[in-house]
């Protein structure tokens, strides 16, 4: 898998037998620069995320690919196939929208076999049977779009697209309309079809939580360009961007200076009197001695006690002294915000198993973390990078 763009460093070879490749890539609409020009591989069979806010170019990528939208550069590959010039109904894609589109004068078992009705193929029983099976709506086949709820009618029109054996089924923000619950229901259910029938699924969104359910490889995209590529969970774990790291999931970003670094050990740095060790290995940019860095953990790898139980604390840990300003209680966890002197604003989520009653706004407290926890990210960035866009809904481009 690679990805070409100037704030990121992808050096894994291209995949030429990919189900989807993407090469130079990009499209204008006049002035502005919808998706600047990127190389994407998805390989065959697997599961991949187009992953961002508003605007950032996710929707307009996925529509090149299905040849709703013309690119202004680059060229789409399906398989072995150039398909830039082929309109879409030549193309072996289908595509799923939020907008379920069932004909709503049809029964279930019509809309799923209308695609093979269309291609002229008499018998379908035995095709539209299987593939209602599949989507677990096999006793659903008579009755009509409204008589279905909003997840079953999603799966239908899954059903519907799968149904043309497509080489890639594409998804924009197919789960956008359902609510919290049937949207966790439904991640869980579209990724048991993908892996049952092997077809390379591209599915855009900017539900976090969807992107790393679901898929096997995630796409974070911001301002036309993709931030970072990977698994779900290298990309939490190691963020390379500002971006990526505030905007998959809550990041505390520390600035320092580092003291001293070696390439295959810890890079050691002080912020405003407060010393910090974090990893040569899980940072982003090279360490130097003298230069600036952004130290980065997130708040569930941070444990808290008050400040006079710090000599419980373990040898070898990082440490950070603040004061509680805020807590919230939210059933699985506590969540804790510090004001720090080190970096100002400090989070940490406590799991509610013993919970200490003298952790309260007010009190003075030592939070504290295993060094391989952490991160380290070029500090030269803007460190708010992906706090305003994380949760936006919606896509525009």
């Amino acid at each position: 898998m690679t990805t070409t763009t100037p704030s990121t460093d992808q050096t894994a070879p291209t995949d030429r037998g990919g189900a989807v490749r993407l090469e130079g890539i990009g499209k204008k609409y006049g002035n502005f620069t919808a998706v600047h020009p990127l190389d994407l591989t998805v390989p065959q069979g697997s599961f991949f995320a187009l992953l961002g806010a508003s605007g950032c170019g996710k929707t307009t990528t996925l529509r090149m690919i299905a040849g709703l939208e013309v690119p202004t550069s680059g060229s789409v590959h399906l398989g072995d196939e150039d398909v830039t010039a082929l309109p879409p109904y030549r193309r072996p894609v289908n595509t799923v929208f939020q907008s379920y589109a069932l004909f709503p004068h049809l029964d279930i078992y019509e809309n799923v076999a209308f695609g093979l009705r269309r291609r002229g193929i008499k018998s379908v029983k035995k095709q539209v049977a299987d593939m209602l099976d599949l989507v677990q709506l096999g006793d659903y086949a008579r009755r009509k779009p409204h008589q279905l709820s909003g997840g079953q009618q999603q799966r239908v029109a899954v059903a519907r697209a799968l149904i043309n054996r497509p080489k890639v089924l594409l998804l924009d923000e197919p789960l956008g309309a359902l609510d919290l619950k049937l949207r966790r229901q439904m991640q869980l259910e579209l990724k048991r079809i993908q892996t049952e029938v092997g077809i390379t699924f591209v599915h855009v969104t900017h539900d976090q939580e969807e992107a790393m359910t679901m898929a096997d490889t995630v796409a974070v995209m911001n301002a036309g360009r993709v931030e970072q590529l990977g698994a779900p969970e290298d990309l939490y774990e190691t963020p390379r961007s500002t971006f990526v790291a505030n905007f998959l999931g809550t990041s505390n970003l520390i600035p320092g200076t580092v003291d001293d670094a070696t390439p295959d050990g810890d890079v050691a740095l002080t912020s405003r009197g407060t010393r910090l060790v974090v990893p040569a290995a899980r940072c982003a940019v090279p360490p130097r001695a003298g230069g600036a860095l952004l130290l980065g953990v997130r708040p569930e790898k941070v444990s808290l006690v008050p400040v006079e139980d710090e000599a419980r604390i373990p040898e070898g840990r990082n440490r950070v002294r603040g004061r509680i300003t805020d807590s919230s209680f939210i059933g699985v966890s506590t969540q804790y915000v510090l004001d720090a002197p080190c970096c100002g604003r400090f989070e940490v989520y406590a799991q509610n198993i013993e919970r200490d009653a003298r952790l309260t706004p007010g009190a003075e407290v030592v939070a504290h973390w295993n060094p391989a926890h952490g991160f380290g990210l070029d500090a030269e960035q803007d460190i708010d990078a992906g706090v305003a866009t994380a949760g936006s809904e919606g896509d525009v481009a």
